[in-house]
């Protein structure tokens, strides 16, 4: 058996201060089962720039660029919903190989949420952040990242897909389920995308095909 190798988390902490603008939530429910291709600029998504990251919508896709490494942001789609399956397809355009992204579920708001990150380089995780606090890895032995072979890495499209259904977080990369822990501190919330620079640059990652189920 081949020991894993965790990937420390510290440089996906480093910078959560937040200028992150993200998308109009709602305090009303909408339709619990949704698709965005991204083909509509005006979908909700929304755009933003700054020095640190910008986002919108491209040839059909929707793109988070992160010009400093270190960096986080996301993109929210306005619902709010509690037990929810979503997938969607994601790719590194340009970049860092140590760049992460993937799919944000019971998003709250910028200090409560959890995120499911897979990375160019081929590892992944399951992350929780509470009440404003560093993002707290909740896969593995909790130290970092870990391998998959599941992940395609480079420039590849991994199809991501994810359920957050009661206490239950499955992470799916490419149709194998990787990983799948249990967690109660949120229920209820938002859907979206995120992705994150490494230490070594900045990094531009494409979104496709997110599509939202009732589990």
């Amino acid at each position: 058996m081949k020991r894993r190798r965790d990937r420390p988390v510290g440089s996906l902490l480093v910078t959560m201060a937040l200028l992150l603008v993200c998308g109009c939530a709602t305090d009303e429910d909408r339709a619990s089962s949704f698709r965005d291709d991204f083909d509509d600029s005006s979908g909700g998504w929304g755009t933003y720039e700054s020095e640190e990251f910008d986002r919108g919508y491209v040839d059909g896709e929707y793109f988070i660029e992160l010009h400093r490494p270190n960096w986080f942001a996301w993109a929210s789609a306005g619902r709010r919903l509690d037990d929810v399956g979503v997938e969607m397809d994601a790719y590194l355009d340009s970049g860092s190989q140590g760049s992460h992204f993937g799919v944000l579920c019971r998003y709250v708001d910028e200090s409560n949420f959890y995120y499911f990150a897979v990375s160019a380089d081929g590892y992944y995780a399951i992350f929780k952040r509470l009440d404003g606090g560093d993002l707290e890895v909740l896969t593995g032995n909790g130290d970092g990242m870990v391998p998959s072979p599941a992940i395609k890495t480079g420039e590849q499209v991994n199809h991501v897909a994810v359920t957050c259904q009661g206490t239950e977080l499955s992470l799916y990369v490419n149709g194998e389920l990787v990983d799948m822990v249990t967690d109660e501190a949120h229920v209820r919330g938002d859907v979206g995308v995120g992705a994150g620079s490494g230490a070594d640059g900045g990094a531009r990652v494409h979104f496709d095909d997110f599509v939202v189920t009732k589990p």
